[in-house]
């Protein structure tokens, strides 16, 4: 029997997701531009963004290749300018539907136009009878954001129960339903939220300065067993208030298997 996804308190009901399925069947979503989603500048943090992005890429790829299944592989992002107004609004076009995989393109914007971009690669996986279901009829909207909220929202780092050591380039994160994929390991966004966190702290540790992560490229290799897990950053390259960094999302209890990979760059707030 298929689930219901996503549970409720949620990332992406936290973050007021809405997803419209135009009577062509493509897929679009808003965001708001909440305080506790931007950084000290006023910028849409990077991990919000990459969220919205693979919450509606992953919903226009399983309408793509309906009975199967998605899963997401890899989602580049890159930030252009701060996002202005009262929401973002992202559309999604597909790139290519193949048999094994399926990747697309994702437009990010205000009212003044294109605040980011990011390209999504997900695998294409047989369908199960216990998939989630998902919005699948032209002109329907579909509200992640409707339920019941916490009263006082908190940053989004502690939202997710991020954990970061202030002296280490290291985060710590517990394994719990906030963050849950549609398969119980950890959704793709909530795995950029980790990247966009590792890589400011480690630019803060680096310059000594509050740092905007601008750019990410993400690589899911494992899904997630047990947790908790651990997210360490490496230094690559400074260059003129950038910095560069590797990260690494492993599992802590399972034998601190490898799940994700990425590369980002932050750049010091002005």
């Amino acid at each position: 029997m298929a689930r219901s996804y996503p549970p409720k308190n949620h990332i992406l009901r936290h973050l007021r997701l809405r997803h419209l399925v135009d009577d062509e069947g493509n897929v679009s979503a808003t965001m708001p531009i909440l305080p506790d989603l931007v950084d000290a500048g006023g910028w849409l943090r990077l991990g919000a963004i990459s969220t919205l992005v693979d919450s509606v890429a992953g919903h226009h790829g399983v309408l793509q290749v309906e009975p199967d299944w998605v899963a997401t592989l890899e989602l580049g992002t890159v930030i252009r300018r701060r996002a202005e107004g009262s929401e973002v609004v992202a559309k999604c076009q597909p790139l290519r539907i193949g048999k094994n995989n399926v990747v697309t393109e994702t437009h990010i914007s205000d009212d003044l136009g294109e605040v980011a971009r990011s390209t999504c690669t997900y695998a294409r996986l047989p369908g199960r009878s216990d998939n989630p279901s998902v919005g699948t009829a032209k002109g329907r909207t579909v509200d992640y954001g409707g339920e019941e909220e916490l009263t006082n929202r908190p940053m989004l780092d502690d939202y997710l129960l991020i954990e970061t050591d202030p002296d280490q380039a290291v985060i710590r994160l517990p394994h719990h339903s906030r963050i849950h994929n549609s398969f119980g390991s950890i959704q793709g966004g909530a795995v950029a939220v980790l990247v966009d966190a590792m890589a400011t702290h480690l630019g803060f540790l680096t310059t000594g300065l509050p740092m905007r992560c601008l750019a990410a490229e993400v690589h899911y290799l494992s899904q997630a067993k047990s947790g908790p897990f651990r997210v360490e950053g490496e230094l690559l390259r400074v260059d003129e208030g950038e910095v560069t960094s590797r990260v690494r999302i492993v599992d802590v209890g399972n034998n601190d298997r490898l799940l994700d990979i990425a590369t980002a760059t932050a750049k010091a707030i002005n």
